[in-house]
């Protein structure tokens, strides 16, 4: 397995070479967006409609000039096709600073800079297409900042419902009333089927995750946040490390009725440095 010291050290010098180059301006970044939706690739809903899916990251904080991985999110996905559309909801127009999302093909290589966008949020963008593309990479440049974002989406054809999420560092568990019930970072696979969701959690330095499964019996209306009580947790594992690698893994039976939501968290007390998640949905 290749460290995610090395993976963090691999992308940080993508907006160097090309991926943070354009336009940074709300102007830009419409006119970058408004490309990449008319470029002429078929979108990702041309396959089998049993076969589209999108994986929703809730609530992840990107922070630019800070340390190593905490700039980026790396989604690797089981597609059938080179199609991926992205969609982020959430404070992204932030002036002196850039959000990019960029085309990759495995959890390491650079993109070359056309295989990347400016995104405007909440407004869908295909990426570019490419017989090898693997998944997404969703990057935060500039001065110092941070950026909360309320939701990634990445919609795809999908080959297998399996997810691999190189995440960026992860802040320790904190009192904001916004994450108790959601969590802060949460992930899911739409749309839910019935059967068993298993989730894996690792990292390379010392530090404590716990990894649960939360669910809620009624699925909330689009862009409405459901209040934190109608989660429950109905799986949970923690584990902790105190001087190397550490891991956590869970699974549970869910249903394609519930909004199934599985949550990472740090238990520790410093950054959860560049941590990785697998997950597969029934």
């Amino acid at each position: 397995m290749v460290s995610r010291k090395l993976v963090a050290l691999a992308t940080v010098a993508l907006l160097v070479t090309g991926c943070g180059a354009g336009p940074t301006s709300r102007a830009g970044r419409q006119e970058s967006g408004a490309a990449a939706r008319s470029s002429p690739t078929v979108a990702p809903g041309t396959g089998d409609a049993d076969d589209q899916v999108t994986v929703r990251v809730h609530r992840l904080r990107l922070r630019s000039g800070g340390e190593t991985g905490g700039d980026r999110i790396r989604v690797m996905v089981g597609n059938s096709t080179p199609h991926l559309r992205v969609t982020i909801s959430g404070p992204i127009d932030q002036g002196e600073n850039a959000v990019t999302v960029c085309a990759v093909t495995d959890e390491t290589s650079v993109p070359p800079g056309t295989n990347c966008v400016l995104p405007v949020a909440e407004r869908p963008v295909d990426l570019p297409a490419d017989p090898n593309l693997r998944g997404a990479e969703i990057s935060i440049a500039g001065r110092p900042a941070v950026l909360d974002l309320r939701e990634i989406a990445i919609t795809y054809t999908a080959q297998n419902r399996q997810v691999r999420l190189l995440l960026p560092n992860l802040d320790p568990l904190t009192d904001d009333p916004g994450c108790l019930g959601l969590g802060c970072p949460a992930f899911e696979l739409t749309p839910p089927r019935n059967g068993n969701l298993v989730g894996e959690a690792s990292w390379d330095d010392p530090g404590g995750g716990a990894l649960d499964i939360r669910t809620t019996a009624a699925m909330p209306s689009p862009g409405v946040s459901p209040a934190p009580p109608a989660y429950r947790v109905v799986s949970s594992s923690a584990s902790a490390s105190n001087s190397g690698p550490g891991s956590v893994s869970i699974s549970s039976t869910v249903r394609e009725d519930h909004q199934s939501l599985m949550v990472l968290t740090n238990t520790g007390e410093g950054p959860l440095l560049t941590p990785v998640l697998e997950a597969t949905w029934p």
